[in-house]
């Protein structure tokens, strides 16, 4: 301990005996006196003190903490602080003044000191400066070299192109103050992109002559990081690039290239640069440790500008120690396996990707698709493989840029991410046969059954108790009833016939036929009379019955006189035949 800090130590102690000694109405004087000697205030001596271990004995107020204003109140005086923050993070409002304008808009019941909300607003959580610190972030890991690569551009400040020439912008000339300036200067500023490496942090930059992003400068830089280069190590297809949802980025041509070339691509939300953080930090270092030194020369062009920038980068990676890993950047790189190197197809590839769309085939009854590769004939390619794959299920297919002519059936993740399944063309024997079919007579194989098989056979065992098909039919055609019975299939109408309402039996108008019809039937001839005399007496007539019949009614009867007809023949039949018969009178009707 230092001296000095031994005789301030030595005086506060003997300040804190004498504070136990003196009475309590002369402590004042004393502490009074020993702030006088230390140069402080009572306050800090008092803290001082208590640090030595002395205490003045007094019982803490029992509404010590307690505040007349809600932590509601509070929350609302803090909001008003935070809105008025702008975008850049600097603090606009006064706390004072934020509570006077919560106190003017009812916010606030009790008027507060701004000292005594602050503290309130520090034990809460809410006080301006803790709600300007970042929120906590999860450190991210990649599997392997080229697992992951962080891709970003930036304006460069530090150069615009004039008469041809790169040269350093006057800051007292260009800056944010002067828009005019800057206006003059938009269309011969330099952009920088910066690739990484998030598993090595290896490094891959270049300047561009361009007003800002565009897509031809993304695809230039693209096939630069990804094209192998004589002198550089890091190349290849990333399995997973993040950046920002700039437009250039997030263009049609950009994203179907990387979906072409299996790059799974993930655009951080806006606002939020330390999720590339690595990228991020590397154009700091590139400002401060490259361009730092472009003051001392003359840059004659972009090339030139891009020339000495290889030359910092081969050293800068190949030379300075990470110090996550401990080796160089090339040095870790040089590890990559060979199934982590993807190799990029020629530029003239690249380019012909960029506009081409995947293409639908639909699944045919054996698991299979046609597909025609440019320049070559339809191939049939096997998709049995596939997790949940159906018959009738339309898939997207794209060529395998790096293994033509195999393809690439392009799904979906459960968390919604792009996954590749790869499928290679079936090879054909003699006859055009599948080579990998089953041959009659030596083996059968059934294809695996699709989540649609499994379900459809459930069905089946759960109806009729067999998970076949065909034996589910059979037993349906024998007669069996689904479910054996258990299943009322009509229990569901008469829960809601049950549920219907009563109606009201309406009253209606009764109809009054003035003149109602008049049906005359047609007389029945000598032979129908005697067919229903037949049917009724249940016996032929005799002849001299017949006769009488044809006496009596000689133009034929009336259907509702054949019951009167009946009575007469059965008289008739009871007195037997008569010597002479006569004609008996016509018979009315019953």
């Amino acid at each position: 301990m230092h001296a000095g800090e031994l005789a301030e130590m030595h005086l506060l102690e003997s300040l804190a005996a004498r504070l136990r000694a003196a009475a309590h109405r002369s402590r004042g004087a004393i502490v009074a006196d020993g702030a006088r000697m230390l140069g402080i205030s009572v306050q800090t001596l008092y803290a001082r003190l208590r640090k030595v271990g002395w205490s003045s004995g007094k019982k803490l107020r029992s509404d010590k903490g307690d505040s007349r204003v809600s932590v509601e109140e509070v929350k609302a005086v803090a909001a008003i602080a935070q809105a008025s923050r702008r975008t850049t993070g600097k603090r606009l409002l006064p706390l004072g003044d934020a509570i006077d304008v919560a106190e003017a808009n009812g916010l606030l019941s009790t008027r507060v000191s701004a000292t005594t909300l602050s503290r309130i607003m520090r034990r809460e959580g809410c006080h301006p400066d803790q709600l300007s610190q970042p929120t906590p972030h999860a450190s991210m890991r990649s599997l392997h070299v080229n697992h992951v690569w962080q891709l970003d551009a930036s304006i460069c400040v530090l150069y615009y192109l004039r008469n041809g020439q790169a040269a350093v912008m006057d800051e007292r000339k260009f800056n944010a103050r002067k828009p005019k300036d800057l206006a003059r200067v938009s269309n011969l500023r330099v952009i920088r992109y910066a690739a990484t490496d998030h598993f090595t942090g290896d490094v891959i930059a270049r300047y561009y002559h361009a007003a800002g992003e565009d897509q031809r400068s993304v695809f230039e830089f693209l096939m630069h990081c990804m094209q192998r280069s004589e002198g550089r190590v890091m190349h290849g297809v990333p399995w997973m690039l993040v950046w920002d949802a700039g437009s250039a980025n997030q263009s049609h041509g950009i994203r179907n290239l990387l979906d072409q070339l299996a790059v799974r691509h993930w655009a951080h939300v806006p606002g939020n640069a330390r999720a590339k953080g690595q990228v991020e930090v590397t154009h700091n270092i590139i400002e401060t440790k490259f361009e730092g030194r472009l003051t001392f020369t003359r840059v004659e062009s972009v090339d030139e500008l891009n020339a000495h920038l290889d030359t910092w980068l081969k050293s800068f990676n190949g030379v300075h120690v990470h110090r996550r890993h401990g080796h160089t950047r090339d040095a870790l790189w040089q590890t990559v396996r060979t199934d982590q190197l993807r190799l990029c197809p020629p530029l003239e590839t690249c380019a012909v990707l960029m506009h081409t769309k995947p293409v639908l085939r639909t699944v045919v009854g054996n698991l299979t698709i046609s597909f025609k590769v440019r320049g070559g004939e339809s191939l049939p390619y096997s998709v049995g493989h596939i997790p949940n794959v159906r018959v009738g299920d339309t898939l997207q297919v794209v060529v395998n840029p790096y293994r033509s002519p195999a393809i690439y059936i392009i799904g979906e993740n459960e968390d919604g991410s792009t996954r590749y399944h790869e499928c290679e063309p079936i090879a054909e024997a003699a006859g055009g046969f599948f080579a990998d079919a089953p041959v009659f007579g030596e083996r059968y194989a059934a294809k695996a059954d699709t989540d649609v098989d499994t379900a459809r056979k459930e069905a089946n065992e759960a109806a009729y108790g067999e998970r076949d098909t065909l034996d589910a039919t059979a037993a349906k055609v024998k007669g069996a009833v689904a479910f054996d019975g258990r299943i009322d299939p009509f229990k569901d109408l008469r829960e809601k016939a049950a549920a219907t309402p009563d109606f009201i039996q309406r009253r209606g108008t009764e109809l009054h036929v003035p003149n109602p019809a008049h049906v005359e039937l047609k007389p029945l001839t000598f032979v129908e009379m005697l067919f229903e005399l037949r049917a009724r007496l249940n016996r032929a007539l005799a002849t001299h019955e017949a006769e009488a019949v044809r006496v009596w009614f000689p133009e034929g009867i009336e259907p509702n006189q054949i019951d009167g007809l009946v009575e007469r023949i059965e008289q008739l039949s009871a007195a037997g035949a008569p010597p002479a018969f006569q004609q008996a009178p016509r018979l009315v009707a019953v």
